[in-house]
Order: structure tokens, then C-alpha cells, then sequence
């Protein structure tokens, strides 16, 4: 709790786990001035949206003229939602209303949500959550980028807030947010696959306790180090124990959807001809070992395609 220091008027716009998790914390530190704003789907979610305010003591607002007087507005919607949520309630903002859009989505798609806010440049900051605000609350790791950024962690500092600027231009912290993501999210999807399999072959204890023993004998940077600077020169040889893991997570009655993939680019990295251009000699360093990679691995032409990629929402 903050003594002799006056909370910002806060609106928080979606009120589901984040925005509710978001409240929850800092009404605790003092900054109680909230507002919750919602546009729930259906009963279900509005009905849940209800409680949420409740046990929290806050009115929820189905109108967001109710955000006009709000100086720093939290927007935690659905991320097909964000566009949209910023454009319901631009019309009804002041105008030095700091708007942290704290969605997870790409760089490119928090700047056009941005973009929709243009009318009044700068209002508009890229928020990155680097946590888990159900356990973290609003004292989660937050990044933050954009030209109001430094304000927005300025004025919620004394209530507890953990925000790290990243830099003035939105876009920057989700570009961390959602590249980590390739790796968190890689890594969740690798273990459901690899314990599924593992149980299924009578293995699982000592598959689960054989990985995380790498961590116990090194440093996780270490490891990274270790992986990516002896990728350049031995990618053939892991192209094919992955080919072989992709039989065996099979052979389990389990589509080796991941081990395929992995299997698939460790045999494109191969094929790259950098084992031959090092002399069978990793990189000195695990910087030199990125950079070669993304000299080699080339680019390929930015596309708005989803992949086919379906979106569902819990």
C-alpha cells in the first residue's frame, strides 16, 4: 500500500484472467481509481466478466464512455479482439491517455493496432507481459516500448509495477514477447510429445529426469551456447537421431508432428554447407554462430498468410 501518493485513474478494457489479475494487485497497492470495461461474446463470458468485478468490488462498464476520464488505459482482450477494442474506445479517451495494449501479438500487428490510435500520436504503448499475471498479478515482468513508455512506468512504479523500457517505437517489446514465444511455446509442445511417447514406451521418469539433469550440470546459457555454436557443424548427424525420434514417438501410436519438424530443419541447417565453410570448427562465440546462421539461412518474403494456423480462445 502507497501512503501520500495519488493512484492514476486506471480503465482496463477486457476483464477476463489478465485484466482482473491486473486489478486484483494493484487495487492491494493503492491504486484502487479502476474502471473495467468489457464486451463479452456471450453469457457465459459476461456472466464470468460479473463475478470477476465483483469479488473485486468494481462496477463493470458495458459502455466505454466510462473510460473517458481514465489517464492509463490496460487493454486485455482476445488477441483477434485488440484492433477492434481500440477502436470501440478511441472516441471516448481523453486526450493525454496513456493506451497499453498488453495483447500478445506480433510487431506487426500491435503497430496497426497502434495505428488506430493515430488520431493522437504517442498515446499508444506496446506492452509485453514476460510473466504470468494470475500468480504475478500486476507486479508481473512488463516491457514496455513506445514514446510514452517511460511515463506509463513512471507513474505505476509506486504501486509496484515491474516495467522495463525496451525502446520508443511500438512493436519492440512484443518482437521479444513473441519471438521467446518460439522458443516457450516450441519447448511445451516438444515435452507433450516426448512424455507422451516416453510414457507410452515405459520411459517416461527417466526421459523426464535425463533432460533436466543437462540443467543441473550447466548453466542454461551454457547450454544455448553449447547448442547453437555446435549446430553449425553437426547438424547432419542430429538431422538423422531426429529421424530416428520421429520413428519412435510413431511407433507409439503418437503423430510425431514436432520431432518431424525438428528433424526436417536440422536436415535443411545440414544442407546449408556450413560445416564445410568452418572446417568442422564450431564458432567462437554464440553471436558469431547467430549471425552466420542468419547470413546462410537467407529470407524469405514476409507474407500477411496465417499459415492455416486456427486461433482458438480458452
Amino acid at each position: 500500500m502507497v501512503s501520500g501518493v495519488r493512484g492514476p485513474r486506471i480503465g482496463i478494457i477486457g476483464f477476463g484472467e489478465v485484466g482482473s489479475s491486473f486489478a486484483r494487485g494493484l487495487i492491494a497497492d493503492g491504486a484502487g481509481d479502476i474502471v473495467a470495461y468489457d464486451a463479452p461474446p456471450g453469457p457465459t463470458e459476461r456472466g464470468l466478466a460479473l463475478r470477476r468485478a465483483g469479488e473485486l468490488g468494481l462496477a463493470l462498464a458495458f459502455d466505454p464512455a466510462a473510460l473517458a476520464d481514465r489517464e492509463i488505459l490496460f487493454s486485455s482482450v482476445t488477441q483477434d479482439a485488440a484492433g477492434d477494442a481500440a477502436a470501440t474506445v478511441a472516441p471516448h479517451l481523453a486526450a493525454d491517455a496513456i493506451y497499453a495494449d498488453v495483447n500478445s501479438l506480433s510487431p506487426a500487428v500491435k503497430a496497426a493496432v497502434g495505428g488506430v490510435l493515430d488520431a493522437i500520436p504517442g498515446r499508444f504503448v506496446d506492452v509485453a507481459i514476460m510473466g504470468a499475471p494470475v500468480s504475478g498479478l500486476h507486479r508481473v515482468p512488463l516491457l514496455a516500448a513506445g514514446e510514452r513508455a517511460a511515463k506509463l512506468a513512471g507513474r505505476l512504479a509506486p504501486f509496484g509495477t515491474d516495467i522495463r523500457v525496451v525502446g520508443r517505437e511500438p512493436g519492440r517489446a512484443a518482437a521479444v514477447k513473441i519471438l521467446r514465444s518460439v522458443i516457450t511455446k516450441g519447448l511445451e509442445t516438444l515435452l507433450v510429445e516426448a512424455l507422451t511417447a516416453a510414457r507410452r514406451h515405459g520411459v517416461e521418469a527417466e526421459v523426464l529426469n535425463s533432460f533436466l539433469e543437462i540443467f543441473d550440470r550447466r548453466p542454461a546459457l551454457d547450454f544455448v551456447d553449447f547448442l547453437v555454436r555446435s549446430d553449425t557443424v553437426h547438424a547432419g548427424r542430429r538431422a538423422l537421431e531426429a529421424a530416428q525420434s520421429a520413428d519412435t514417438v510413431a511407433v507409439a501410436g503418437l503423430e510425431p508432428a514436432m520431432s518431424r519438424a525438428v528433424a526436417a530443419r536440422l536436415s535443411q541447417l545440414a544442407g546449408l554447407g556450413l560445416k564445410e565453410r568452418l572446417g568442422g570448427v564450431p564458432p567462437a562465440s554464440l553471436s558469431d554462430a547467430v549471425a552466420l546462421l542468419d547470413e546462410a539461412l537467407g529470407r524469405r518474403h514476409p507474407t500477411e498468410q496465417r499459415h492455416g494456423i486456427e486461433h482458438p480462445q480458452n
